[in-house]
């Protein structure tokens, strides 16, 4: 038996259509069911199993038990998934058994859901992320069941951040909340408070906080808001409950205590509160189990989500906003639209993307070379593996370490590339090249792949094969801010026809206290983040130094834009490198015919373009401006006499490249206008027999306007203009 399971938000499934003859009766093919706040049991009976199946029915009923209760769940859903095991049981067996398995847990009292045997699915599933959140395991008649692992404690950091008004808000109404819970909990300890996003947890030692009871601790939270309680600092040795002395242990000389109403806690910031009374309005979202220092061997505490506000506007604002992302989701759009899809048979974070998407995609990637190639931009190619040296010798191998998928040959251990930067430095180092030829540049979209957990991935946002749009310029140190402008500027460029370049600033990613993580020397260091500081005034870019985010080789500079919705994603990237070049053993020959060391500069524009997509789906709600469109034009006749002219425009437009369809279908216009409009076209164009008689066109845009008579040249010749100019 082997199984795999999901501690998740929600699990999402639909039967799509019978994998064999002897599939599961009784299904209803395209029914969706969606579960929230559940353990997900993906399972595999195997061959053997069936050799005793009453006893590994017994170890898998108790293991599912055993970790529902350390999880705390109540809903179970047991998804069978013949993708776990290459021997498995008999169908009717494995079929069997896991309706029998429906029925035992129901007995317990748990909530119980099952998906169809034998029928291909689609899913989607969201895990909440914490040690116990993915759990795979192996198991017979005669086996035993262990769910120890091993775990290391994560030392708390002290963060010298400082915090804006809106994130101390957010802090402070935490804080309100831990108080809320103690006050229904006496017993319960206020631990640690921090941020997810735009959101702030609180971590609660000795209660339990379920979902139902949510409304109730919020109501006591609320019940407190506007008044004046004392929020005092006072001296760490009055800290007496042992997990807080143990955040003051982790912190040393920067720990400061504070005291709410008998309330003792230590945060990690320096002066992380306001007044409590100027939090005016706040909500609890979510609740989740967490590991005391992250560590799975430890006491187990409820995380609880909190949004906190000045004013009650900003609140409902705060909720508008995030009920239109949920309507914006891209997996809920590029479902709609035909963007991508995944199977379970490629496995999980692999997407595929349709044709529709693979238009979207195209056009990202022309436009970017576009904006490169007039800036002495070379394109170059690299294969998706490697001998295992090359990553020893990168630093990746230790950086990566698990994450790495590993490929046997015959004579050879290969990697699937993490990272293309290696590959890159191999080309340069196989040419001569002297002071003359520098900066070189090469540009490459390359897929690379890393092993990230499985409750991680998500659609395009989160997966394992990612398309960097990289490129790698090789410099003089003297050349550094002239090329950091130069990608600058295409940054600027790029994001500004993409109506996204608003509000936009740039973390300079700078080395943390803890040197050991990161390549190289001081003084190499010193140069790379004092040469990327200089470049980022003469470009007069909105920047902060932000400790700790640097890359393992070199700081950077990330810059964060915002989408429609205000959320800010950390899109393009510069990042200054003198290690690689010296671990690869890099030269050219300067003016003195002696070998010269190149700084590499690693910049990517979009970042992966994965997830990429799934913002611009998710800014744009799926109405894509026309250029990046993946059907421009949708011709819709109103009955088989128009079917003539309507290939007659479409011909005209197609001369252009414009992507036009036709829907001549035997349905009421009506409907096929529905349709046309659900797939985003940028343009629907009716043609009936007026259309016909007269030669002209009635079109009605994305915002539902119509226009009637509109001669066709006139339209084409518009249309052309509008994706040369790639307007908005």
């Amino acid at each position: 038996m082997k199984i795999l399971t999901i501690h998740a938000d929600f699990i999402e499934f639909e039967a799509k259509k019978k994998a064999f003859a002897a599939a599961e009766e009784g299904v209803e093919k395209g029914h969706k069911v969606r579960v929230e706040e559940c353990l997900v049991v993906f399972s595999a009976v195997e061959k053997k199993d069936e050799e005793n199946v009453t006893a590994v029915m017994q170890k898998y009923l108790q293991e599912i038990k055993n970790i529902a209760q350390q999880v705390n769940a109540s809903k179970i859903v047991l998804y069978p998934y013949a993708h776990l095991s290459s021997t498995l049981a008999d169908p009717k067996v494995a079929e069997d058994f896991l309706k029998q398995a429906q029925q035992k847990l129901h007995a317990e009292k748990f909530v119980v859901y099952r998906a169809p045997f034998g029928w291909y699915k689609s899913f989607n599933i969201s895990c909440k992320g914490h040690p116990l959140s993915e759990l795979s395991r192996q198991f017979g008649a005669e086996e035993t069941l262990s769910l120890k692992k091993e775990g290391k404690d994560e030392a708390f950091v002290f963060s010298d951040q400082k915090l804006s008004n809106d994130e101390k808000v957010l802090l402070t109404a935490a804080l309100l909340v831990g108080k809320a819970v103690k006050n229904l909990h006496p017993k319960a300890e206020v631990l640690g408070l921090g941020f997810y996003h735009n959101q702030a947890y609180v971590d609660i030692a000795g209660a339990e906080v379920s979902l139902d009871e949510i409304p109730s601790v919020e109501a006591q939270a609320c019940s407190e808001l506007g008044k004046h309680f004392p929020l005092e600092k006072i001296p760490v040795q009055q800290i007496t409950h042992s997990l807080q002395k143990s955040i003051v242990q982790d912190l040393g000389k920067d720990a400061v205590g504070y005291n709410l109403d008998g309330m003792k806690l230590v945060p990690l910031y320096k002066d992380p509160f306001v007044e409590l009374s100027r939090v005016k309005a706040l909500k609890m979202l979510n609740q989740s189990k967490v590991y005391w220092k992250n560590n799975a061997n430890n006491t187990q505490l409820t995380r609880v989500y909190v949004v906190g506000f000045d004013t009650s506007e900003k609140l409902a604002e705060f909720l508008k906003k995030k009920d239109e992302a949920e309507s914006r989701s891209h997996l809920k759009i590029g479902k709609e639209m035909g963007l991508f899809v995944t199977s379970e048979l490629v496995g999980p974070g692999l997407p595929l993307l349709a044709p529709k998407g693979m238009v979207i995609r195209e056009e990202i990637i022309n436009y970017l070379w576009e904006l490169h190639k007039d800036k002495g931009y070379q394109k170059v190619w690299t294969p998706h593996i490697a001998k295992e040296q090359l990553y020893k010798t990168s630093g990746h191998w230790d950086k990566f370490g698990d994450e790495l998928f590993k490929v046997k040959g015959k004579t050879d251990n290969f990697i699937l590339k993490p990272m293309n930067c290696p590959h890159h430095m191999q080309i340069f180092d196989s040419f001569s090249f002297s002071y003359r030829d520098m900066p070189v540049r090469y540009f490459e979209p390359a897929t690379i792949y890393r092993d990230e957990k499985s409750g991680q991935l998500l659609g395009l946002s989160r997966v394992r094969a990612i398309t960097q749009d990289d490129g790698h310029l090789f410099c003089r140190e003297s050349q550094i801010k002239q090329e950091v402008t130069s990608i600058v500027s295409v940054i600027r460029m790029f994001y500004n026809t993409l109506g996204m370049d608003k509000e936009y600033w740039v973390s300079l990613s700078i080395r943390g206290e803890d040197k050991s993580k990161y390549l190289g020397s001081d003084d190499a260091w010193e140069i790379a983040e004092s040469s990327l500081e200089e470049a980022a005034k003469e470009n007069k870019l909105n920047y902060k130094i932000v400790k700790g985010e640097a890359a393992f080789y070199g700081p950077k500079l990330d810059f964060m834009f915002k989408d429609s919705l205000g959320r800010e994603w950390q899109l393009a990237t510069i990042q200054c490198d003198f290690n690689l070049p010296n671990r690869f053993n890099l030269s050219f020959m300067n003016e003195e015919s002696k070998k010269e060391r190149p700084v590499v500069i690693h910049r990517a524009i979009s970042g992966s373009l994965e997830r990429f997509m799934s913002v611009l789906i998710e800014h744009f709600a799926g109405k894509f401006p026309l250029w990046l469109s993946p059907v421009q034009v949708k011709i819709v006749t109103v009955n088989d006499r128009n079917i003539d002219f309507a290939k007659h425009v479409t011909g005209l437009l197609k001369m252009h490249d414009i992507r036009v369809e036709v829907d001549d279908r035997t349905e009421s216009i009506g409907r096929k206008v529905r349709d046309a409009q659900m797939e985003r076209a940028n343009y629907i164009i009716t043609i009936g027999d007026k259309e016909v008689e007269k030669k002209v066109l009635a079109v009605r845009t994305l915002d539902g306007e119509v226009k009637f008579d509109v001669s066709v040249q006139k339209f084409v010749t518009e249309i052309v203009e509008e994706v040369k100019g790639r307007r908005l």
